[in-house]
């Protein structure tokens, strides 16, 4: 019986010999991909950060506390309004971030973050569209946030976003929190598209050239989107996938009983009225998430119908196969990119 303790002593032995030697040999990042003390220091120790927490850093400071500091120093005390050096500090946040190797974020961090991040929708949908001249005038290593007539506002590239929301969306809330906030910007887009004077189709009302460019804003980043999901979702277990899926449709629910009338707030209207279609019954998990990639035309559909178009007068159908298309290849490109980063 003398023999089993020994066998258990030398079998541990050779493991911790093992981890020594991955250690050493500068690879136990790889074997412990999930060491949260090794992403909190990333991100702690970097002189970027340090910046933006300025006076309130400290070198041993909770990652909890850092993602407090982060957070404060990027929003302000009323949602979407900030200032130029808030904007400077979301920047220099999300550059930081990016860097992170295997798109790492502490878990600490992540819904914070996020829910900062969100604060920031119209400026990170103008970069997930791939199509923002002014977005890309200011995206490069020398650019910094600036301000015009309607605000702050920063922008880094668009494969560096990619990369910081795929380290969040680890936390399925974080990512419901900032798929809703670029789904409502997506919404505003089509809302604000002219139709007759009565607020409906008619002599007067939209051409489809006039509907084809908010539908590509709102159809492309839900493609990146599509794909930030694809990579969490690579290699887990189907209870996994499913309770990570369930989490984030949780996370997207609607936030009230009815939505407003198209008529009052179109725009709210809109995304409500989607996410009610989402939340429907579905015989999975699986397949509920599934809906996700009809997000696009979901909003087009709904919009059409609230301000009574004629199908075929806008060409409804050519409008919905744009909009699969542009979110099929963004979901495509951002898990391509993932993918590759993580190899």
């Amino acid at each position: 019986m003398a023999a089993a303790p020994t066998t258990r002593r030398t079998a541990a032995a050779a493991v911790a010999l093992a981890v020594a030697a991955a250690a050493g040999a500068g690879i136990w990042w790889t074997l412990g991909r999930d060491d949260p003390d090794r992403d909190c220091a990333g991100l702690r120790t970097d002189d970027r950060v340090r910046t933006v927490l300025g006076a309130s850093w400290r070198s041993g400071m909770p990652c909890g506390e850092l993602a407090d500091g982060l957070r404060r120093a990027t929003t302000g005390e009323q949602p979407g309004t900030h200032t130029l050096a808030q904007a400077h500090a979301m920047r220099t946040v999300v550059l930081a971030v990016a860097d992170a190797a295997d798109h790492r974020v502490h878990p600490d961090v992540r819904d914070p973050l996020a829910r900062a991040l969100a604060d920031y929708a119209a400026d990170t949908h103008a970069v997930l569209t791939g199509i923002s001249n002014t977005a890309m005038a200011h995206d490069g290593p020398a650019a910094d946030a600036w301000q015009d007539d309607r605000g702050v506002h920063f922008a880094v590239r668009k494969d560096q976003l990619i990369a910081v929301l795929r380290g969040l969306a680890e936390n399925p809330a974080a990512y419901a929190t900032l798929r809703g906030a670029d789904l409502r910007q997506g919404a505003a887009g089509l809302a604000a598209v002219p139709t007759g004077s009565d607020g409906h189709a008619g002599p007067a009302g939209p051409s489809q050239d006039a509907i084809a460019d908010p539908l590509a804003r709102a159809a492309a980043p839900a493609g990146v989107f599509d794909g930030v999901a694809d990579d969490v979702l690579r290699g887990r277990g189907g209870g996994d996938r499913a309770a990570w899926q369930e989490a984030a449709l949780q996370g997207l629910a609607p936030t009230g009983p009815t939505p407003p009338t198209f008529g009052d707030a179109p725009a709210e209207y809109l995304a409500q009225t989607w996410l009610q279609l989402l939340a429907r019954p579905a015989p999975t998990t699986q397949e509920r998430f599934a809906r996700l990639n009809a997000q696009a035309t979901g909003l087009l559909d709904l919009w059409a119908d609230a301000t009574r178009q004629d199908e075929d007068g806008i060409g409804l159908p050519a409008l919905r196969d744009r909009a699969r298309a542009s979110t099929d290849r963004e979901r495509g490109s951002a898990a391509g990119q993932l993918k590759q980063g993580a190899s």
